[in-house]
């Protein structure tokens, strides 16, 4: 009786935030997120700068990886393009922060464009897409061809012919400035006038930002899918036609989602440029664009939680094949049959429900709870 009570004042706390579509809802699993932000709040002081660099590069992996399961696992959406709105992202803080950064002295504006650009790429794919009834694999296809077509064009934009104002696309060489006196691609500078703060993508500021902006975009998500809009979602996924039938436009729905999902890609690319302050045309290739779907895959699709805890830890597994050898793909590859033959749901997923079923007291009690509620009444 306790227990449920405790639940109920858990739930009617965080709202949405602990709602029926999102793995975890108790105290334990609360508890748990707040210990692991934690440790990785404190992670630059006990590990080497090199190793926070890197980790930084794993967290910025996690927006793409929730802008997949957003779309994927709660929409039925399946995009083996979504790689491509993280590319635009990138270019797109590159070349307008080469160009406004003298002037304006911070990179406010490329940020917002990293941001909005790729959602106006979405809008123009999106409206192609779903108002032409396209689902299913035929999307998927679209999007891959979609974003090999601009690694495509952009592996042949080496001439000095294409630049933007003081930034040239480079081809093979990535994105670059236009010449010897044209500003290179800065960090991330936030701010107006002097107030301004540089996060540098070698320090420890640039490691909070990004930690703390995907805990932000986490938990928004969350409360997102729970909400009224996140169940229509759900009934976009699970049956296009009954959830039109009932009266919802289910090509608004599909188009608004795709363009959030979008902007979340692009501000994945967007970090990822400022990180390394380095750009190229492979952000739109083949490998950028499965690895997404095996970290969600592997990790559940259905779930926020499991496709980000999927992502962090297929990339720290990359990382430690590629000191091995040049054959980190194959074996992730391997990772997602092997997880698709035993745990078709995502390996994270089912272990997370197990979990949970442990963890809820059992029926039993609740027949107690309902006898003492009547007695009480």
């Amino acid at each position: 009786m306790t227990l449920n009570r405790s639940k109920t004042q858990l739930d009617r706390m965080l709202g949405n935030l602990n709602g029926e579509q999102t793995l975890g809802r108790g105290r334990l699993f609360w508890l748990g997120f707040v210990i692991v932000v934690a440790l990785l709040a404190f992670a630059p002081e006990f590990v080497s700068r090199y190793q926070i660099i890197t980790y930084s590069n794993f967290l910025i992996s996690g927006f793409l990886a929730l802008s997949l399961c957003l779309i994927w696992g709660y929409t039925g959406i399946l995009s083996l393009g979504q790689a491509a709105f993280f590319g635009i992202g990138g270019y797109a803080y590159g070349i307008i922060s080469i160009n406004f950064i003298e002037t304006h002295g911070n990179t406010n504006l490329a940020l917002l464009g990293g941001i909005l650009i790729p959602v106006v790429a979405a809008l123009i794919v999106g409206l192609v897409m779903f108002y032409a009834r396209l689902k299913g694999v035929y999307v998927a296809i679209l999007m891959l061809v979609v974003s090999l077509l601009m690694e495509l064009f952009l592996l042949q934009t080496a001439d000095p012919f294409y630049r933007l104002g003081l930034a040239a696309l480079g081809g093979f060489n990535g994105l670059q400035s236009a010449g010897p006196d044209a500003p290179s691609l800065p960090s991330l500078i936030l701010g107006l006038g002097e107030s301004v703060i540089e996060f540098d993508g070698r320090n420890t500021t640039f490691y909070y930002l990004v930690l703390s902006t995907l805990v932000v975009v986490y938990l928004a998500l969350r409360w997102l899918v729970n909400s009224s809009y996140g169940y229509v979602l759900i009934g976009c996924r699970e049956d296009l036609d009954r959830t039109e039938s009932i009266g919802y436009d289910v090509r608004i729905i599909q188009l608004s989602v795709f363009c959030l999902a979008a902007a979340i890609a692009g501000l994945s690319g967007v970090f990822y440029t400022s990180w390394g302050t380095f750009v190229h045309p492979n952000s739109f290739g083949v490998s950028a664009n499965i690895l997404p779907v095996i970290w969600v895959s592997v990790g559940g699709r259905k779930d926020l939680t499991a496709a980000l805890v999927g992502c962090l830890l297929l990339e720290w597994v990359s990382l430690q094949l590629a000191s091995k050898g040049s054959y980190s793909m194959l074996v992730m590859g391997a990772i997602m049959v092997l997880v698709m033959l035993l745990a078709p749901r995502g390996l994270i997923l089912q272990f997370g429900e197990w979990l949970q079923r442990l963890c809820t007291p059992k029926a039993k009690t609740n027949t107690y709870e309902i006898i003492d509620n009547q007695g009480d009444s």
